[in-house]
C-alpha cells in the first residue's frame, strides 16, 4: 500500500491540487470569451463548447463537477446559456434536451433566481445570464443593488464573497436597465466607489478569489456596460491563464495553501515532519504566504491566511489550519508569525463564539457560524498552549459549538457537503483537548458509528449509496482519536475499505467540496491527504497497540 504524498508538491515547497472542471465555469468563460472578443479567441470558445457537449449528462442535464455524475439545474441552466449564444444551431438538440431536465427538475422557475427579485444564492446567476443571451426579457433579470456601496462598511459587508458579483453586474445594470430619478441619483455617488472596490480586490494576476467564473461574469458584464477596462483586461488576461488544456475551467484556480497545510497535517501522521529537510521550504513558504497588510475592502486585519494567492481572501479556516500545520513543522514555537496569526484569530471571534468566512456576526451565504471552522481554530490555539479556562476564546468557542449539535448528535459544515465533515471535525477537536468523555462528543462518536456502511465506508448522508474516501478518513480520524480501538472491526472495515479504494497511490476525488452555497467541487488532494492522515493515525496507533 502506497501512501506517498509528494507527487503533487512543487519546487517552492507547497502543494498544488485539481480541481474539478465545472460546466458552470466552463460555461461562463466561454460566453465571456464570445462576448469580448469571438473572433480572436475563436479556438478557446469552440474547445469550450466542445468541452460542454461531451460533458452532457444521460439525463440531459450538467453537473457541477466532472466526476461528479447528479446533474444539477445551475449547471445547466448555465450550460443551456452558453450554448444558445454561441452555436445555437450545433447545439439545438443539446439544448432541448437540457431544457427537458430542467422541467423535470421542477420547470425554469425552480432554478434559483428564475423567479423574484434578487437572487438569494450565488448560482441565481442563471438567471442573469438568461437574460443577457436571450432566453428570457432582459428587463426582469434581478437588480444587484450597487447602492450597498453607499451603506456603512459594517452592512455592506455582509454579503463579502458575493459583493464581487453583486458590483459588477449592478454596475452593467446602471447603464442598461431602466431606473427612476432617486435611483439614477443614487447610483451616481455609488457607481465610482464600487469600481474602487472591485479593483481593490482584484489580484496582480487578474483574478477575483482566484475564481475564473467569478472573473468572467464582472468580465461580461463590465464589457456589457463598456466601463472599467482595466478590471476587464485583468480578468480576461486571468480567465486565458487559468483555461486547462482540454477547453475548461474549474470552479476555482487552486487551493494551493489549503491542501499545502492539509498535506503537512497528514504528512505529520506518518513522519516527524519538523526533522524533515525538503519541508523546511514548506514552512517558509507558509510563512511567505501570511496577509503582511489589512485586507482594505472588508477593513480584515493583516496577520490571517487565505486558500490561495494573490487574490484568495484572508479567512479563519486557513489561517487555524496553516497555524497548526506551522506547529507540526515547529514543534509549536510561538515565533512572530504565530503570535500575529493566533492574535487574528482571537480578534476574528464574533460574539456567539463561532468563526468561519470574513464577516464577524453575519448568518448569510458564506459567512454563518460555523462548528467545523470554529473547531479547527480551537484546534490551532490548543496547538500552541491557549487553555479553555473560563471567558477564554477556546471556552466561549466549545460553549457555541454545544449549542448546534443535531438532537442525533451531528454538526453541520460551511465548506463541506452534509454533516459527517463537521462532525468529524468537532470530535477530533474534543479529544484533542480531552473531552472525548463529554455527553457531546459521546454523540458525536455515535453518530460517526451509526452512519457507517455496511462496507465500512462512510457517504455523504442517508440519501447517498455510495462510500467516499474523504468521508470515510474523517470519520475514521475522529473515531481513532476519540478512543475507538484500530483494532475494533468498525475501524478496521473502514481502513480496509480506504486501502481497497486506492489506485496508483491515491484515491478518487468526490465532490465534497461547496462553494457559493451550494455549487460543489473536488479537489484530488483534499481525498489524498486526508486518506493518508487516517491510514498515517491507524498505522500509528496499531504500532503502540
Amino acid at each position: 500500500m502506497s501512501i506517498s504524498c509528494t507527487r503533487a508538491s512543487t519546487t517552492d515547497g507547497s502543494w498544488c491540487d485539481r480541481l474539478a472542471s465545472s460546466a458552470v465555469s466552463t460555461a461562463l468563460s466561454v460566453l465571456a470569451l464570445h462576448e469580448v472578443e469571438p473572433a480572436v479567441y475563436r479556438d478557446e470558445i469552440e474547445a469550450g463548447l466542445l468541452w460542454l457537449h461531451d460533458h452532457q449528462r444521460a439525463d440531459g442535464g450538467w453537473s457541477d463537477a466532472d466526476e461528479d455524475p447528479p446533474s444539477s439545474k445551475s449547471g445547466t441552466a448555465f450550460a443551456i446559456a452558453a450554448m444558445h449564444a454561441i452555436d445555437p444551431d450545433r447545439s439545438a438538440g443539446r439544448i432541448r434536451q437540457g431544457m427537458d431536465f430542467l422541467e423535470a427538475a421542477g420547470g425554469v422557475h425552480r432554478i434559483p433566481g428564475m423567479r423574484g427579485p434578487g437572487p438569494k444564492s450565488w448560482p441565481a446567476a442563471a438567471a442573469i445570464a438568461w437574460a443577457l443571451v436571450g432566453l428570457r426579457q432582459f428587463h426582469e433579470q434581478p437588480r444587484q443593488p450597487i447602492e450597498v456601496m453607499l451603506l456603512p462598511q459594517v452592512l455592506r459587508n455582509k454579503v463579502s464573497v458575493a459583493l464581487p458579483g453583486v458590483l459588477g453586474i449592478g454596475l452593467m445594470q446602471t447603464r442598461l436597465l431602466p431606473a427612476g430619478r432617486l435611483r439614477r441619483f443614487l447610483w451616481r455617488f455609488a457607481e465610482p466607489r464600487a469600481l474602487a472596490w472591485l479593483r481593490d480586490v482584484q489580484g496582480e494576476n487578474g483574478g477575483i478569489e482566484e475564481c475564473p467564473m467569478l472573473g468572467a461574469l464582472i468580465l461580461i458584464a463590465l464589457h456589457r456596460a463598456g466601463m472599467a477596462e482595466d478590471v476587464q483586461k485583468g480578468c480576461l488576461s486571468y480567465l486565458l491563464e487559468t483555461r486547462r488544456p482540454d477547453g475548461s475551467w474549474a470552479v476555482d484556480r487552486d487551493l494551493e495553501i489549503s491542501v499545502t497545510r492539509y498535506a503537512v497535517t497528514a504528512l505529520a501522521e506518518c513522519v516527524d515532519v519538523a526533522s524533515e529537510p525538503r519541508l523546511r521550504r514548506t514552512r517558509d513558504w507558509l510563512l511567505d504566504a501570511q496577509w503582511r497588510k489589512p485586507f482594505t475592502p472588508l477593513r480584515i486585519p493583516s496577520g490571517g491566511w487565505g486558500w490561495a494567492m494573490p487574490s484568495g481572501w484572508p479567512e479563519p479556516d486557513d489561517t487555524a489550519g496553516v497555524l497548526e500545520a506551522l506547529a507540526f513543522l515547529d514543534r509549536g514555537r510561538l515565533d512572530l508569525p504565530a503570535r500575529v496569526g493566533l492574535r487574528w484569530l482571537t480578534v476574528r471571534q464574533d460574539s456567539r463564539g463561532s468563526w468561519c468566512g470574513w464577516v464577524r456576526n453575519a448568518s448569510i451565504l458564506n459567512d454563518k457560524p460555523c462548528p467545523a471552522v470554529t473547531s479547527q481554530v480551537v484546534t490551532a490555539m490548543h496547538r500552541y498552549g491557549l487553555t479553555d479556562l473560563p471567558g477564554s476564546p477556546i471556552r466561549r468557542a466549545l460553549d457555541y459549538v454545544a449549542t448546534v449539535q443535531t438532537p442525533e448528535g451531528a454538526f453541520p459544515s460551511l465548506w463541506f457537503r452534509k454533516h459527517v465533515f463537521g462532525t468529524a471535525r468537532v470530535l477530533e477537536t474534543y479529544a484533542l483537548l480531552g473531552l472525548a468523555h463529554t455527553p457531546s462528543a459521546r454523540r458525536a462518536h455515535r453518530w460517526l458509528l451509526d452512519n457507517q456502511r455496511d462496507d465500512g465506508s462512510w457517504p455523504a448522508g442517508a440519501d447517498h449509496t455510495e462510500g467516499t474516501a474523504e468521508e470515510t478518513a474523517w470519520a475514521l480520524y475522529a473515531l481513532l482519536a476519540s478512543g475507538l480501538p484500530p483494532s475494533d472491526p468498525r475501524a478496521v472495515r473502514g481502513i480496509q475499505w480506504l486501502a481497497t479504494a486506492q489506485h496508483g497511490g491515491t484515491w478518487r476525488p468526490s465532490p465534497v467540496g461547496l462553494y457559493f452555497d451550494d455549487l460543489r467541487y473536488n479537489s484530488d488532494l483534499i481525498a489524498h491527504t486526508f486518506a493518508l492522515r487516517a491510514l498515517g493515525s491507524w498505522l500509528r496507533r496499531t504500532r503502540v497497540d
